[in-house]
């Protein structure tokens, strides 16, 4: 998700709504990003995988969310993910009104929301993020986007990056809009309603 810096200035971005082995991936956001709290301890934002629209996506979000989520995500090829024809919606919102570290915040920012499945069933590593996480979608359903917690809480979903050398911050927030959850619930209904 690309921020906006004010009405003039739009820079657009791509968001997965990623599921693998039935299981719904969200990312950390990288260390230059971390937040330093009053109490000298660190906090992340935990969010869909994505970012912006590069000059070598050929204004494609579809392509811009591949070439993210290849970078994000060790281990999978451009055979292992499937997207949505078109983006199942697109979201622009103030900054503050979805990260709780942010909250005086202006800026605005807008995605196009793609739903995207790793079909590989091999389990998946972070690449260039501090960590994945893998989340039982019945679980995901019961999260509280709207409140803050501490990283242990998700110890047993988040999949670190071997490679890096960082200690993870001890805090965490979602910064996930309300229609990812609510596309979820629809899709749980409808499997429900098929008998799956």
């Amino acid at each position: 998700m690309e921020m906006i810096g004010n009405s003039s200035e739009q820079i657009n971005g791509a968001e997965g709504v990623v599921i693998h082995n039935g299981n719904v991936v969200l990312g950390m956001q990288k260390p230059k990003r971390w937040y330093e709290l009053e109490n000298g301890e660190r906090a992340t934002i935990i969010k869909t995988l994505g970012g912006e629209i590069e000059e070598k996506d050929k204004n494609s979000s579809k392509r811009a969310l591949v070439r993210e989520v290849l970078e994000e995500v060790q281990g999978i090829e451009e055979k292992d993910i499937r997207v949505s024809k078109s983006p199942i919606f697109t979201k622009r919102i103030r900054m503050g009104e979805l990260n709780p570290y942010e909250k005086l915040s202006e800026l605005n920012m807008k995605a196009d929301f793609y739903l995207l499945e790793i079909s590989k069933k091999k389990s998946i590593q972070p690449n260039d993020l501090p960590a994945l996480l893998e989340i039982p979608l019945k679980t995901f359903l019961q999260f509280d986007f709207s409140t803050q917690g501490k990283t242990d809480e998700l110890q047993e979903f988040i999949i670190e990056n071997k490679r890096a050398t960082l200690e993870l911050p001890q805090h965490y927030a979602f910064m996930i809009p309300k229609e990812v959850k609510d596309f979820f619930e629809r899709m749980k209904g409808n499997r429900e309603d098929d008998g799956r």
